[in-house]
């Protein structure tokens, strides 16, 4: 369990690495954040709100196309199956 501080705090680490993010780090911090979240529309809530404290962060790092896409595979996650 982390809380949206504690998922920034590690996302900022990983953007001050000078190595390449592992995709797997992201989306542990990301699990750990949502997991205690119950509910479907709950955890949209979360992402949403996860989403938009990420955007205020170091955009220029190589590290942020790796936090995106991995947070846009949780959007599609919450989405559901497409038809």
């Amino acid at each position: 369990m982390a809380t949206l501080e504690q998922t920034l705090q590690t996302f900022e680490d990983l953007l001050a690495n000078e190595q390449p993010a592992n995709v797997g780090a992201v989306d542990e911090a990301i699990w750990a954040y949502l997991a205690p979240v119950r509910g479907l529309d709950a955890q949209t809530e979360a992402l949403d709100e996860l989403s938009k404290a990420v955007a205020r962060l170091n955009a220029s790092s190589p590290f942020m196309p790796v936090l995106m896409d991995t947070i846009d595979r949780h959007w599609q996650r919450l989405a559901g199956p497409t038809p």
